[in-house]
């Protein structure tokens, strides 16, 4: 059976390091001192890791990429659905439509997404945008909405 208890770092896990610490936006600094702490000060460089600590430091680094990702993900999910919700505060939008059905619910998202293609600064379909762009878009909805119940108010007075 082989060991890779002092196997040194491969050529392979060194290169997929480095993209990933690049990816994330380390930069030589930071890079020698997160090896640092994660080897307890034994190293600071790449190329002295063993194999064992490069594959150990792979996985945790996807895995907080793969964390962060779904939590992203989840943040969209939760903005798209206060978006649509917030699209039956609009007038112009979904307001006064029922969401019983199916085809209702579906021509509901058809009339935010031709708003958004149109109106919005990304000019995206709502599931096309990212999560920086659904939230300055949601941001732009609370807008119109608020503007909307101003005018009703006045209107009543």
């Amino acid at each position: 059976m082989r060991t890779t208890k002092d196997k040194p770092i491969s050529p392979q896990q060194m290169k997929a390091l480095h993209a990933t610490f690049h990816r994330i936006g380390l930069d030589a600094d930071a890079r020698h001192d997160f090896i640092s702490r994660f080897t307890e000060g034994r190293v600071s460089s790449t190329k002295e890791l063993t194999f064992n600590e490069a594959r150990l430091m792979l996985e945790r680094l996807n895995e907080s990429d793969k964390k962060k990702k779904e939590r992203e993900q989840m943040e969209a999910k939760n903005l798209l659905k206060s978006i649509f919700f917030l699209s039956f505060e609009i007038p112009f939008l979904n307001k006064g439509f029922s969401n019983d059905t199916e085809e209702e619910f579906e021509m509901n998202k058809a009339k935010i997404n031709v708003f958004s293609r149109d109106r919005s600064a990304s000019h995206k379909n709502v599931t096309e945008m990212s999560l920086s762009e659904l939230e300055a878009f949601k941001k732009q909805l609370e807008a119109i909405a608020h503007d909307e119940k101003n005018k009703s108010k006045n209107k009543k007075s």
